[in-house]
């Protein structure tokens, strides 16, 4: 395993996203995914990633029981509040309060302000008893390590965040789809001292679902897609933690043996790979449901994922069998949108939802 150095801590350059566990494993019993966390430990990964509201709510539980079984030293925790949980000071730290009674620890080494995607709402956070005061309150009280943030947003926006100094470290979108559009954003973080945990590793599992499409990633016949991908962000020296969403076994091992035997990434390499690059991969959905909340029951989802299908066939087909093999739902799903624009407000890539939409049902 590669470690890498975050505010002072060396972690795994791989981590464990806990937001994809399967629901008919936690539903059954959460000890079958806290058995995968246990052993992504034992195999030296040391920073673990986790939300309330992740996995139906169960993802902190899951993490709990997972550390209550880990013997000796405790892998880095790091989890979140969101401006829909939390308005001011006092209810954000109520929040911390939670997190810790629900992971049963005494202190949370990494806590992140969630989900920042524009100055607006970076500056709810921060303002005169805003969220960010109740996480400072808490991290005096030696409650928290550090204090971080998830940024959906662009360029210009995590350089404002990092600037202003509240923040050691961000978590972000990056992989090998979509490096050349936000490389900036991850330098100015580097270069400013701050760790850097890259979300979406895999492209929200677009990389090894068309692991063909994507073979350019591979610096050799042997690799797969998976372990390229990784290894291509983690030889990055501005890259502190790839955090994969894992979900099984052959998931984990796959992701823990990418972080051996790392070869750093070159800027000829980047050149290289930035002209492998089309206009047309920066715009695929990575799958983060953000946008899950349409009014009118459009699932939005699922349907982006399809069209996705079409963006790397360039088969409009492709949509249509997507969607039946994969969900049991028909084109005709995306009729249901009124246009009222709720989803492309919340889509953290801010893409033409709407129109996709009507692409697929038209």
């Amino acid at each position: 395993m590669t470690y890498k150095r975050f505010a002072g801590k060396e972690v795994s350059a791989v981590g464990f996203g806990c937001m994809r566990f399967k629901r008919e494993e936690y539903q059954k019993d959460p000890e079958i995914c806290a058995d995968l966390i246990v052993k992504a430990v034992e195999m030296g990964v040391n920073y673990i990633d986790t939300a309330p509201g992740y996995c139906d709510n169960m993802s902190e539980t899951i993490v709990g029981r997972a550390l209550a079984r880990i013997k000796g030293e405790k892998p880095y925790v790091s989890t979140k509040c969101g401006l829909w949980m939390a308005d001011r000071a006092s209810s954000a730290r109520n929040r911390v309060e939670q997190s810790l009674k629900t992971l049963g620890v005494d202190k949370i080494d990494f806590y992140n302000m969630w989900c920042i995607k524009n100055m607006d709402e970076y500056r709810q956070m921060t303002r005169k008893d805003g969220n960010y005061w109740g996480i400072l309150k808490a991290k005096e009280e030696g409650l928290i390590g550090h204090i971080c943030c998830t940024a959906h947003a662009d360029g210009e926006t995590i350089k404002a965040i990092v600037e202003d100094g509240k923040v050691d470290g961000v978590t972000l979108g990056y992989n090998a789809l979509n490096f050349a559009y936000r490389r900036a954003g991850v330098k100015t973080c580097h270069d400013r001292g701050l760790g850097v945990v890259v979300m979406n590793p895999l492209g929200g599992g677009v990389i090894p679902q068309y692991a063909d499409r994507f073979g350019f990633i591979k610096s050799s016949p042997e690799e797969s897609v998976v372990t390229a991908a990784l290894r291509f962000l983690i030889g990055q020296p501005e890259i502190s933690v790839a955090l994969p969403g894992i979900s099984s076994l052959t998931e984990l091992e796959e992701c823990v043996a990418a972080a051996d035997n790392v070869t750093p990434v070159t800027e000829e390499r980047l050149t290289a790979m930035t002209k492998l690059l089309g206009e047309k991969l920066n715009t695929l959905c990575t799958g983060c449901s953000y946008c899950d909340e349409c009014p009118s029951g459009v699932p939005i989802p699922r349907l982006m994922e399809a069209y996705n299908s079409y963006l790397l066939s360039d088969e409009k087909s492709a949509i249509e069998r997507r969607l039946s093999d994969h969900w049991s739902l028909s084109p005709s799903e995306a009729a249901a949108c009124t246009q009222c624009g709720a989803c492309e407000k919340l889509c953290t890539q801010k893409l033409p939802i709407i129109e996709r939409l009507q692409e697929i049902c038209g």
